[in-house]
């Protein structure tokens, strides 16, 4: 159960006690109303008098039991939502698939995961207290009469088992609600961030056409869902209602009029009165159930996430010679880099070169390791790389991406990125990186934007290199650096690079033959592709 595994058990075992209670109220209500018919029956005041104070005080302990039942599930929830964002969250920043589009991702923490809470936690609390009800009112009826509880029992039981008649159906029409629900967040913020390129080249009514599809696929996935999971109710309503209901009462009236018992009318009204508490949990079970099972794929992601291996914070690879040995990088099936030989000792500034589409930034991603060696192998000095110590290979490098990405912060957070460093730190990074007349001109605690959108694209830049330069990791990846940069200060940031103590590996298109003579070794991956 979600609720045990993620919530605080103490909180679930409050949570049935009170059920106890209030399931044990229902059966004093029941008995409450028995004593009050047999009170009418014998025509005697004194009788229906002596009945009064103890069913107030069962109705006011069932008010009581129901208000703490209510606010426990209230707590639950709460805790249960609190420690799946907590463990998705883990997932999605220590264990990211950095070769995939995050539209999905996003879809999960928002739309699935309140999913899960309405159809998953609430419905397994659902279940918890609707079976103690219908548990309790059995007790009590068969304390009233065994042969009638046992008729409306076994009644109730063919409900239950018809309610699984269509549960697969229902798990795989939440798995495809959930696919379409992910395809249209990814989709929407595709299409929402590309609006001034759309609006360029008059492109609107493609694009509206392409959203339009995308919600109708999701809209037609949840009407699906929506109804699979109302016909199972509706069905289950059915089955209760004529196992549940009909038939117990047909039995139990024609024994009392044919005279086969001795069952007395008023104990009689007590189990009707307890058949609520039977029939109605039942009901509610069957749809609870059918919620719980939509919720099953995305749960399942959940305990998948939740298993996850703990990442490691201590830094267990220790630097040395950088080496490819035949390594192969395919990215959706599709091969990128290809038997792929390098070796980098340390120290040594590199210079990669190849015309668009030979992999120049996919060899970067490699080597941060974002993107796992397909076939080969990867070495950090005597140290194999693999996907248990990505974790740690990435704390030996700082990356200089071609496209910045900036938090919507202040440029101080978008330096440090919540690190604590020296002021000098921190000037003499801004200093280096030409980032140091908009400090002035700003201050380090100007905002910049969602995604950056107060600064030029040269201002990103060179806080993108302020952020690398920082951290003087022994691995500086540079990927087209300065292609934002004026020409003065892109030799001024190559002389700062070169000059270095730490291996520089940067990638560009254009660099002139001067500034090439400058690096340890030129790698030219048009010319390794050729020869293989």
């Amino acid at each position: 159960m979600m609720t045990w595994r993620y919530g605080r058990k103490w909180q679930l075992i409050l949570f049935v006690g009170t059920s106890v209670l209030m399931s044990a109220m229902n059966v004093g209500v029941a008995a409450s109303l028995t004593a009050m018919i047999q009170a009418a029956t014998a025509k005697s005041a004194t009788l229906l008098l002596q009945t009064l104070l103890p069913s107030l005080l069962v109705f006011f302990g069932a008010a009581v039991a129901t208000w703490a039942t209510m606010l426990l599930q209230a707590a639950i929830i709460r805790q249960v939502n609190l420690t799946i964002k907590k463990v998705m969250t883990r997932q999605l920043i220590d264990h990211p698939d950095l070769s995939s589009s995050q539209g999905s991702d996003l879809s999960f923490m928002t739309n699935d995961l309140k999913m899960i809470e309405t159809n998953g936690v609430t419905s397994e609390l659902t279940v918890v207290g609707q079976l103690i009800t219908f548990v309790g009112a059995m007790i009590g009826a068969f304390a009233f009469d065994w042969l009638t509880a046992l008729i409306f029992f076994l009644g109730n039981l063919v409900a239950l088992v018809a309610s699984k008649v269509a549960q697969g159906r229902l798990r795989t029409a939440a798995s495809n609600w959930s696919e379409a629900n992910g395809n249209w967040t990814s989709g929407l913020k595709n299409y929402l961030s590309g609006r001034d390129t759309i609006s360029v080249y008059q492109a609107e009514g493609v694009v509206k056409g392409r959203i339009h599809q995308l919600a109708d696929q999701l809209e037609n996935s949840l009407r699906l869902l929506n109804i699979l999971t109302s016909s199972m109710d509706s069905l289950g309503m059915l089955l209760a209602l004529c196992f549940g209901v009909l038939l117990q009462f047909g039995v139990g009236i024609y024994r009392v009029i044919s005279g086969a018992s001795t069952l007395a009318l008023a104990l009689f009204m007590g189990i009707v009165q307890l058949s609520n508490d039977m029939r109605n949990p039942l009901v509610v079970m069957i749809g609870a159930v059918n919620k719980w099972q939509t919720a099953q794929p995305l749960i399942a992601k959940i305990n998948a996430a939740n298993h996850a291996p703990t990442v490691e914070s201590s830094l267990l690879i220790r630097t040395g010679a950088m080496m490819l040995k035949h390594a192969d990088v395919a990215i959706d099936g599709h091969k990128i880099l290809n038997g792929l030989n390098l070796t980098i000792t340390p120290g040594q500034k590199v210079l990669v070169m190849a015309p668009s589409g030979y992999g120049k930034s996919t060899l970067l991603r490699l080597l941060a390791g974002e993107l796992p060696v397909a076939a080969g192998q990867y070495w950090i000095g005597k140290t194999l790389v693999t996907a248990k110590n990505t974790h740690q290979l990435r704390q030996l490098f700082g990356l200089i991406k071609q496209t910045p990405f900036m938090f919507d912060d202040t440029i101080r957070f978008n330096l440090t990125l919540g690190e604590r460093f020296s002021q000098e730190a921190l000037d003499q990074a801004a200093t280096d990186s030409g980032l140091a007349p908009l400090i002035a001109e700003k201050g380090w605690d100007y905002q910049v934007g969602d995604e950056g959108h107060n600064l030029s694209g040269g201002q990103a830049q060179r806080l993108e290199i302020a952020r690398a330069l920082l951290r003087h990791r022994p691995f500086l990846l540079a990927d087209e650096a300065t292609s934002a940069l004026d020409e003065h200060l892109s030799d001024q940031l190559h002389t700062h690079l070169l000059k270095s103590p730490g291996t520089l590996i940067e990638v560009a298109h254009h660099i002139s033959e001067t500034w090439q003579k400058q690096y340890d070794q030129v790698i030219r991956l048009d010319e390794l592709a050729s020869q293989q």
